[in-house]
Parts: structure tokens; sequence; C-alpha cells
């Protein structure tokens, strides 16, 4: 069982300290980020997730990479997204080329395919 978590955290540390201030683009993409966050981290909360368990579940095994303001990890049937900024993850099926609610349904509804993503502190619980 690998730590996912980890590899996010320290992705999504330096990304907020450094990457947002070594061009514009970064910079926009973090900042539309918190707005997204703002606007919506109140659903995303409804459903809180352990990294970890998503990434075993969906990808396991799979090494997460720094895509833009995403990390993400995939293998060839799934796709999960997390944004560094605003700690939420979506989870796209490649072969239904849609995202999918937690229980891997593939859907269309956004307030269904956005997770909030568990602090460490919360994961132990």
């Amino acid at each position: 069982m690998s730590d996912s978590k980890a590899g996010y955290s320290i992705a999504a540390k330096f990304y907020a300290r450094i990457m947002i201030h070594g061009n514009m683009l970064d910079a926009i993409r973090y900042y539309n980020s918190k707005i997204r966050e703002e606007k919506y981290n109140k659903n995303w909360k409804k459903h809180m997730v352990n990294l970890n368990d998503i990434v075993n579940r969906f990808t396991p095994g799979a090494k997460g990479k720094v895509k833009g303001v995403k990390f993400v990890f995939e293998n060839s049937n799934y796709i999960i997204k997390a944004d560094m900024p605003s700690g939420y993850l979506r989870i796209y099926d490649k072969k239904a080329k849609m995202y999918t609610k937690i229980d891997g349904t593939p859907s269309r509804s956004l307030e269904e395919t956005h997770f909030k993503i568990m602090k460490r502190k919360e994961m132990r619980k």
C-alpha cells in the first residue's frame, strides 16, 4: 500500500510556495482553483475521501505526477485528478469517457463527481 497522500501533499506545498511565483500561467491556474474552492467547497466536503484509499482502489500502484494544477494518478482504466490548491479530486473512467461517482459509476453530475481530499489527521480517525 503506497502513501499517495504524501506525494500529493509535497507537490501541493511546492506548487503553492514556489510554482505560482514562477510564471503567470501557474499563478492564474492557482487563483482560478482557489475561486472554485470558495464557490464549491461546501458541496465537496459532503464527500470526503481518503486519497490513499481512492488511489489503491482505482489506480493501484500508480505514481502521481504533476500536470499543471493537478496531481494525477493514471492506469489503463482510470485517471485520478487531484487539484493541488483546492484539495479536491475527480475520478475519470477512460472507457466510459466520463467522471465517476465514488462507487465508480459514471455520472454527468458535478455534485456527485467531486470529492474533498481528507487531511492526514482526518484520515487517521
